[in-house]
């Protein structure tokens, strides 16, 4: 697992983040919290030289802002099966009526931390971004994931030829 460990050079880190946009209330009275998504996720600057983006889902770029509520959480595993690895879950997530979240709406929630909704604070719960698949200069493939824990938020890359247990859902909006 790679994360955390070189300084987000150009980005926000979690001693400067600032909070996002006010909530706003919709036409149905209920409150949208709106989180800007405009801002281009580059892997080598946030991560550093060996990483890039193997794979976008780019339809979430088309949404320069996404309500924070409409966000669910996906989880791919299922009772009968054995727990599966990354890359299944995203074969999955690519069949499903799902936009997949990825660098962007990543990198807004990190910058943006007091956007991330409360529920996603369980404990060992570790939220994918599937939308980008990264490739390390090794050649595997990973995606990003937040996770609380020690009182602040944390990012980290996971491999996808790691498995995915029942609290590693995956951050998506319906398409």
């Amino acid at each position: 697992m790679f994360g955390r460990t070189r300084r987000q050079r150009g980005y926000a880190t979690s001693a400067n983040v600032t909070s996002a946009n006010s909530p706003i209330a919709a036409a149905n009275g209920a409150t949208m919290h709106k989180l800007n998504c405009a801002k281009h996720f580059d892997p080598a600057l946030f991560m550093g030289e060996s990483w890039s983006a193997a794979e976008v889902d780019e339809r979430a770029d088309h949404f320069p802002e996404i309500d924070v509520n409409a966000i669910v959480l996906v989880n791919c595993l299922k009772k009968e099966d054995e727990l599966p690895i990354g890359e299944h879950c995203v074969k999955l997530l690519k069949q499903m009526p799902y936009l997949r979240l990825g660098g962007r709406a990543f990198l807004a929630l990190w910058e943006h931390q007091t956007a991330i909704p409360e529920n996603w604070k369980k404990p060992l719960t570790f939220v994918f971004f599937d939308g980008l698949i990264l490739r390390h200069r090794n050649g595997n493939r990973y995606s990003l994931y937040l996770s609380w824990h020690d009182g602040r938020w944390h990012w980290y890359s996971a491999w996808l030829g790691n498995t995915r247990l029942a609290n590693s859902p995956s951050a998506v909006l319906a398409a």
